[in-house]
């Protein structure tokens, strides 16, 4: 029987995990803080696999993540848990070697799959890695940032390429960017280069190597625009192996599901692929993107009437886009708060194409309760196009279930006020 180490400091947790798991075949040892970890640790010894909290009451999670993949425990696969799903802790959790990363409230049978996964499979220790800034410039905690956080973790703790796709104005830079900031390589230089207009002039290997030689991590943009031939030049020297860690972004068109490169070039870098989501399949990413925006303006808020607008929008810029309506709306508004007057005229349109009733149901509210009262519309909304079903209403939010189900209880919509399956 696997044996699961359970570490948190909650002890309803402790115990509803012990349950769960038990109930699929699972034996458990449970702590309550690090110090107890430790000692089961040096005890019992190895586990099958760890679910480990972030937040304990005698430090931090991933200090005991780091000494077991440093330590004779290195290959005990761990599962980290918090309660907050921010950018910065899911890249530090999977690129210091967890085996997944999973947020509470927990959806329990995606948590016991998760564990048989990790019972199957032994990690071994990553390599070490450099010390991140204090603050990321990433921004989203809906679930497809989430994958994305979780791959700039893998890939930090990785030497193959990298290739990061995606539409214009998704935010390609700053994800490679973080990939370098997270990885053993910190501390040395970034380059970028753009090597479309390399081919022409014969200059595209010769460019490689300079760039390459100074080691650190060689960022490349513009191989889309290579011809094919340019293509698999640059696909050789990527099998011939370079000094730098090779990231390499590409831009999709608007929609398209396939990255223009050929098969060749393709094979070299998409070891691993990252895909940054446009920004109309994150729509719950906007608030935080706004309030992100805002920051860099003289303005300081925004009302309601303006987010719901800005939340509808499908946003063909992406986030770039975002930011520059933000930046001009701040420098329209007539004081420090930006109104969908403010807003420039697509956004206007989109705004008047809406029933005129949803608009004046939040005018005159203090902003948290606007947008409180929006996140419960939303809610009943999905619930009434998913005719009940909470499954198909979290997909259409673009939530994970338990966020749903918190979310409904938060605003009353629970089974005997809707027909909730």
């Amino acid at each position: 029987m696997s044996t699961i180490l359970i570490v948190d400091d909650e002890k309803g947790i402790r115990a509803g995990l012990s349950t769960a798991l038990a109930r699929v075949g699972y034996a458990t040892t449970s702590a309550a803080s690090l110090a107890e970890a430790r000692a089961h640790l040096a005890i019992a010894g190895a586990f099958d696999c760890a679910l480990l909290d972030i937040r304990l009451k005698d430090g931090s999670g991933l200090d005991l993540l780091r000494e077991l993949r440093a330590g004779p425990h290195h290959d005990v696969p761990v599962i980290v848990a918090t309660a907050y799903d921010d950018s910065e802790r899911t890249i530090e959790a999977m690129r210091d070697g967890a085996f997944d990363y999973i947020t509470k409230p927990f959806d329990f049978p995606r948590l016991v799959e998760m564990v048989d996964r990790a019972v199957k499979r032994r990690r071994p220790p990553p390599p070490a890695v450099g010390v991140p800034a204090e603050t990321s410039p990433l921004v989203g905690r809906s679930p497809a940032m989430h994958a994305v956080w979780k791959m700039i973790g893998r890939a930090a703790g990785s030497r193959a390429p990298v290739l990061v796709q995606g539409e214009a104005g998704v935010g390609k830079r700053l994800v490679a960017r973080a990939i370098h900031d997270y990885s053993s390589r910190a501390a040395s230089p970034i380059g970028t280069l753009r090597v479309d207009g390399l081919a022409e002039a014969g200059r595209l290997r010769a460019a490689l190597g300079a760039a390459a030689a100074k080691g650190g991590t060689l960022l490349l943009e513009g191989i889309a625009d290579l011809p094919f031939a340019a293509q698999g030049e640059l696909a050789a020297w990527l099998a011939e192996g370079s000094d730098a860690r090779v990231v390499a972004q590409v831009r999709v068109a608007h929609g398209a599901a396939e990255v223009p490169l050929s098969a060749e070039l393709y094979c070299q870098l998409a070891v691993l692929a990252i895909t940054v989501p446009p920004l109309r399949e994150r729509r719950t990413d906007v608030p935080l993107l706004v309030s992100r925006a805002l920051s860099a303006t003289p303005a300081r808020a925004i009302t309601p009437e303006a987010m719901a607008a800005l939340v509808r929008h499908d946003w063909p810029g992406n986030v770039r886009e975002l930011f520059l309506v933000i930046r001009r709306a701040a420098e329209m508004c007539s004081g420090e708060i930006v109104d969908a007057h403010d807003l420039p005229p697509e956004l206007e349109l989109a705004d008047k194409a809406a029933p005129s009733a949803a608009a004046s149901a939040y005018a005159g509210l203090p902003l948290r309760e606007a947008i409180a009262r929006l996140e419960r519309d939303l809610l009943a909304a999905a619930l009434h196009k998913a005719e009940g079903n909470r499954t198909l209403a979290a997909r259409l939010l673009g939530i994970p279930r338990p966020q749903l189900y918190a979310k409904l209880d938060e605003h009353g919509l629970s089974e005997r006020k809707a027909p909730l399956r």
